[in-house]
């Protein structure tokens, strides 16, 4: 760490995820966009990246969960009868994807998987435009929990993944993009955007994170043991 006009400023990766600092924000891991039978497979889209990552980020969720960080789930819903769109929403929504009405409310497809269902005392928060910050309380719960840095898994990469992603560091959050537990419909862009995140913020695969806030809490629970 060093300092910069009289603020420590973290330098290495390590100290970027030093875990009581992190929240891991898992986007729109939802049935409608990671199923074969959700509304936007049937819409014509490739969903299978998005069950490729799933048990990863199932895996990465509960091996954060186990080290104690903690994790905030972020889901996209759209109100029905249009309550929350507009038409340039809609255009935007029916260009990338072909469909309106996925993720509809009281739905299945609306549904956070449950493979990474939410724990009892995990905060939700629902959003309705790509980024998690517009619109919600997002800023304020992270804020209120300590947290530095924003560790983001979960779908589209080019769309909500980058568009959080992207906000949380305007936002002054350092932020970790986990390469492997992030996908997208069209593997070029998954690629482009990855290509620019990593020119420009820290992109870094699942067992890499997990290592570092291993190592962090490695001489705390070597202490417990030799209380114990």
């Amino acid at each position: 760490m060093k300092t910069v006009f009289g603020m420590p400023v973290r330098e290495t990766i390590d100290e970027v995820l030093e875990p009581d600092g992190c929240a891991v924000l898992v986007i729109d891991v939802q049935n409608d966009a990671m199923r074969p039978e959700g509304k936007l497979a049937r819409a014509g889209n490739d969903v299978s990246g998005m069950v490729e990552i799933l048990p990863r980020c199932s895996r990465f969720i509960g091996d954060a969960r186990e080290l104690g960080v903690m994790v905030v789930h972020v889901m996209t819903t759209t109100l029905r009868g249009g309550r929350s769109d507009s038409a340039s929403w809609l255009r935007a929504k029916g260009a990338i994807v072909g469909e309106t009405e996925f993720f509809l409310e009281g739905t299945w497809g609306a549904e956070i998987c449950h493979e990474v269902a939410p724990n009892h005392d995990e905060t939700v928060i629902v959003k309705h435009r790509s980024s998690a910050f517009v619109g919600t309380d997002l800023d304020l719960v992270l804020r209120a929990g300590g947290v530095r840095t924003a560790v983001v898994i979960g779908e589209q990469t080019p769309g909500c993944v980058e568009a959080t992603f992207r906000d949380a560091a305007y936002r002054d959050y350092y932020t970790v993009l986990v390469e492997d537990c992030v996908a997208a419909f069209d593997p070029e862009l998954h690629e482009a955007s990855l290509l620019v995140q990593r020119r420009r913020h820290d992109v870094a695969t699942a067992e890499s994170v997990l290592t570092a806030w291993r190592k962090a809490r490695a001489p705390e629970t070597s202490t417990s043991r030799l209380r114990a």
